[in-house]
């Protein structure tokens, strides 16, 4: 998902400085459209697979796009590439894999019948800790990511940076929205299943605890990508693209 963003920070400022300083105003209305208007479609989707897949837009517009604010928003775009990608793989493993392949259904309102917290105790708190890395809260990989973005796009316009904060806010929203449909929809005892669901498996767990152990690595260390990720924005090359394009 991210290497339409790679191609545009890594080949499309390089190539096109003068274009980028053209373009800018254009490409951060355009983020900010799809940053609000991918989360508010994810907030009404029924399919909980639609629902990350929304959020996921919502994000790639964040980070290819408001990065064009200022350098210390590229580096945090750069961050939240990897950021997303990891969080996203995890919602995607808890949803298709332990959710899905035991249920049989995305549907949000027949998850909502099942007390899947009981069911699947540990699908839920994968999915729980992923939706809160996925809103940036702290001590997660997004955190530092969507804070630097924020910072640098309001170096570029407070304005900006405030209506970005809308689509923070959204994403709050849809995701509390279906952690809160999907996995507490209901806690009566008579909406059990006559057999019980499989439980989850060790390699599932290990996948998940993995993806979860690099966010949280990220998010309180953020200086370890930070380190590499700024040392190639200041490569003589892309500084002569940033100051080119007058960022």
């Amino acid at each position: 998902m991210k290497l339409g963003a790679y191609g545009c920070l890594r080949v499309g400022i390089g190539l096109f400085p003068a274009g980028l300083e053209f373009f800018q105003p254009v490409l951060i209305a355009l983020a900010l459209i799809g940053i609000v208007y991918a989360g508010l479609v994810a907030l009404v989707q029924e399919d909980l697979k639609f629902v990350i897949g929304y959020s996921s837009v919502s994000h790639g517009f964040r980070d290819a796009r408001l990065a064009v604010a200022s350098p210390r928003a590229v580096s945090g775009a750069v961050l939240q590439m990897f950021s997303h990608g990891v969080i996203a793989g995890l919602l995607f493993a808890v949803v298709g894999r332990m959710i899905y392949e035991r249920t049989h259904t995305r549907q949000i309102s027949a998850l909502r019948a099942l007390p899947l917290f009981r069911l699947l105790p540990f699908a839920a708190v994968a999915f729980v800790l992923a939706g809160l890395a996925s809103m940036g809260m702290p001590g997660f990989s997004g955190f530092p990511a969507e804070l630097t973005i924020l910072v640098g796009a309001w170096q570029f316009s407070p304005l900006v940076t405030l209506a970005a904060v809308v689509g923070v806010l959204v994403a709050a929203a849809f995701t509390l929205r279906a952690v809160q449909l999907s996995f507490f929809g209901t806690t009566s005892e008579k909406a059990m299943p006559d057999h019980p669901l499989p439980p989850i498996t060790w390699p599932e767990k290990a996948g998940a605890l993995l993806l979860l152990a690099a966010t949280i690595f990220v998010g309180l260390r953020p200086g370890f990508l930070f380190h590499w990720i700024n040392t190639a924005l200041e490569s003589p090359l892309f500084q002569a693209a940033l100051k080119g394009g007058a960022l």
